[in-house]
């Protein structure tokens, strides 16, 4: 089964790791203290209300358009490098991209037939047509969007991945600046997001058409049959995951929006204090997901290599110096919550600024999760982490539906606390089944959040005494930063093949 062409010789040359990695890490990092800035500004521009539909919105966009993908676009990562290789990508793309419309079809149909019913769904308000067709709009756009960006990243264009990305953050942040100075609202805002995903996905598309025409092509065609029977299970798996990742992240949102009494309005505004208070303890997660992809890849190689104990060594120092740093900051930033609330958000998200500590514990074990269930990858065990978070889903609707009557906002993010509790004790578990030592030191540090219930102060300081008593963690630190980071990722300059 040969191709036409070499790979050198044919479009598409996979960028150098290093260099792709270190522009993704600097446009991330803009990134994400643009959306800071961004949350920061919608929160002072729209009342709560406004703040909690649009927190709705945006997270059922997160959620819908993997579900769409029917996991068909996140599988081709693994396998576009086959079919490039034996001249069948363009066939293989194809068909794939024929799959994934056929379930992003079905979604808009179904918020054709019953618009209304998507309305109380993601907003409680059956009757804004408005809102559920700029939702359309968003949902539609972000779909696209997110298939040119998985088949670039399947190419290895790594700086491409990266300028669009930012390219579409860069342009949703001026666009919604823009919007809400004029008085626009969440309907503007999601034309907005949908405008800046269009402009995001051009570069893509243009390097796409440009390179078409220069892939091997191969003298043996596609067997569907095999190629389905090969990526229908990983895309399944992958698709389940993600589905249920998001579900968790979502709960608690959707059942505070559904189960707070007193009509859509205040449960609208309940959503937009809780989301008002997880502005700063989101970024811990997005930077824990950012470093866990970063890590992925090295203690593979590690495992690969046979050093395993080596892999899992750098995991148990990552887990442990994370959780430190992570609760030493939240402790920081709470110390300055309150001039963030009383002056940046004028103090009108009060609930916010309370449940802001139940907030980092959430996201902290969040970020533990994302970290510690690497280890269960590399072991081929991620069924496991869709049934922890099967669980953890079950107790936070359960506790959600239980607690929500009686203590409103309190009782819905202690229901979050327990279940991501629950969940993380459950990739924890795992994890020690598959040879890596659970011992007194990973619970200690795990539950060293808890100490954000304290004024503090005292959590500040109970995060530098843990790292004093560990000279494992400050050793740690040093070598992550140099062999795991710098000198990893500097040994590996050479262009990718």
């Amino acid at each position: 089964m040969q191709s036409t062409r070499t790979e050198s010789e044919s479009s598409f040359v996979a960028d150098s790791l290093a260099g792709g990695m270190l522009m993704m890490l600097g446009l991330t990092l803009v990134q994400r203290a643009l959306g800071f800035f961004r949350g920061i500004w919608f929160c002072r521009m729209m009342d709560d209300t406004s703040v909690g539909q649009w927190a709705m919105a945006f997270g059922f966009l997160i959620l819908i358009a993997p579900v769409m993908m029917l996991g068909l676009s996140g599988a081709m990562p693994r396998f576009v490098e086959r079919y490039r290789q034996a001249g069948q990508l363009p066939a293989f793309i194809k068909r794939v991209m024929l799959g994934a419309w056929v379930g992003g079809a079905l979604v808009f149909l179904a918020m054709a037939i019953a618009p209304q019913a998507f309305g109380w769904l993601v907003f409680r308000s059956p009757s804004d047509n408005l809102l559920i067709a700029s939702l359309a709009f968003a949902i539609l756009t972000l779909f696209a969007f997110n298939f040119t960006l998985d088949l670039v990243s399947s190419l290895r264009q790594v700086r491409l991945n990266s300028i669009m990305q930012f390219i579409q953050g860069v342009g949703f942040t001026a666009s919604s600046i823009v919007a809400l100075a004029y008085g626009g609202g969440v309907v503007s805002l999601l034309i907005c997001f949908g405008g800046a995903t269009i402009v995001g996905m051009l570069p893509g598309l243009w390097i796409l058409r440009k390179g078409w025409g220069g892939l091997p092509v191969g003298t043996t065609p596609l067997d569907s049959r095999s190629m389905w029977k090969s990526l229908l299970p990983y895309a399944m798996a992958l698709w389940t995951i993600n589905l249920l990742t998001n579900l968790f992240e979502l709960a608690d949102r959707y059942m505070i929006l559904h189960y707070t009494a007193g009509g859509e309005a205040i449960a609208q505004a309940a959503v937009g204090q809780y989301h008002s208070g997880r502005l700063v303890p989101t970024l811990i997660g997005n930077i824990a997901l950012m470093y866990a992809g970063i890590l992925m890849p090295y203690l593979a190689a590690d495992w690969e290599a046979g050093r395993r104990r080596e892999a899992v060594g750098a995991l148990r120092r990552t887990l442990m110096i994370a959780t430190i740093f992570f609760t030493a900051g939240a402790a920081i930033t709470l110390m300055f919550a309150p001039w963030i609330f009383g002056t940046l958000l004028q103090g009108r998200y009060g609930e916010g600024l309370r449940l802001m500590p139940h907030a980092f514990v959430i996201c902290i074990w969040g970020s533990l999760i994302s970290l510690g269930q690497l280890h269960v990858w590399l072991n081929e065990r991620g069924k496991w982490i869709g049934c922890a978070l099967g669980v953890g889903i079950v107790i936070n609707l359960v506790l959600n539906y239980l607690w929500l009557p009686s203590f409103g906002l309190d009782g819905a993010v202690w229901a979050t606390v327990v279940s991501t509790g629950v969940v993380l004790i459950g990739v924890l578990g795992v994890m020690g089944r598959l040879e890596f030592s659970i011992d007194l030191q990973v619970i200690g540090v795990s539950m060293l959040p808890l100490a954000l219930f304290l004024p503090p102060w005292t959590s500040l300081c109970v995060s530098v005494l843990i790292l004093g008593l560990m000279p494992q963690a400050r050793l740690g630190l040093v070598r992550i930063c140099r062999d795991q980071f710098v000198g990893r990722l500097m040994g590996l300059a050479k262009p990718a093949v």
